[in-house]
């Protein structure tokens, strides 16, 4: 079974984002902040990692910095789910350096992409669990 990591402190975004992964058969683990976050990733090894970037005690942006510090998570796909607006420094940290070390795939803005594209993007990066 597929696993996937949603670090997402908006408790509702979570649960709903966890009750849709189950639903089409990946196994969730989630975490209210980077700091949880990166002791769930050490813990569930997951295929993906859904993330938002603005949380209390570790953001995003820096638990993305701890997972470029170790090779074998390099490789790990990062979907970004975030309310910022990401300034011109933001995206050149998301979309620049990570893109090339294969990490951060996609930067979602909430409130703006539906759940089918948040699925079809989960899909294309991770095979289906039941498939």
């Amino acid at each position: 079974m597929k696993r996937i990591l949603v670090v997402e402190d908006n408790r509702d975004l979570a649960f709903g984002l966890r009750n849709n992964l189950e639903i089409e058969g990946y196994e969730v683990e989630t975490a209210a902040n980077g700091r949880a976050g990166l002791a769930a990733f050490a813990r569930a090894n997951p295929d993906l990692l859904i993330l938002d970037l603005m949380m209390p005690e570790m953001d995003g942006f820096e638990l993305i910095a701890e997972l470029r510090q170790h090779a074998e998570w390099k490789t790990i796909p990062v979907v970004v789910l975030t309310a910022k607006d990401l300034t011109a420094e933001d995206r050149l940290f998301l979309n620049g350096s990570l893109l090339l070390s294969g990490c951060v795939k996609r930067v979602l803005q909430k409130g703006k992409f539906s759940r089918d594209e948040l699925l079809s993007e989960v899909r294309s990066l991770v095979a289906p669990a039941r498939a």
